[in-house]
């Protein structure tokens, strides 16, 4: 039983270290570069000049008398 045991062990360490160290297979044929991407310069649109602003809806005119405090 001893030695399957280790012969498994030892095949199996052997197996991991290689993968671990990158050793797969037959190495792959570098891949191309992908096309650079086309350079789009966005221009924000041109805003007419604003006026000046104008209120829209009831005023209220300011209070001149002091309430005080509340009670």
């Amino acid at each position: 039983m001893r030695g399957p045991l280790l012969r498994l062990c030892v095949a199996a360490a052997l197996t991991l270290g290689l993968v671990a160290c990158g050793i797969k297979g037959s190495p792959h044929a570098p891949r191309p570069a992908p096309p650079p991407a086309p350079t789009l310069e966005t221009v924000p649109p041109q805003e007419p000049p604003r006026g000046a602003v104008e209120p829209s809806g009831p005023t209220v005119p300011p209070s001149t008398t002091d309430a005080g405090p509340l009670p």
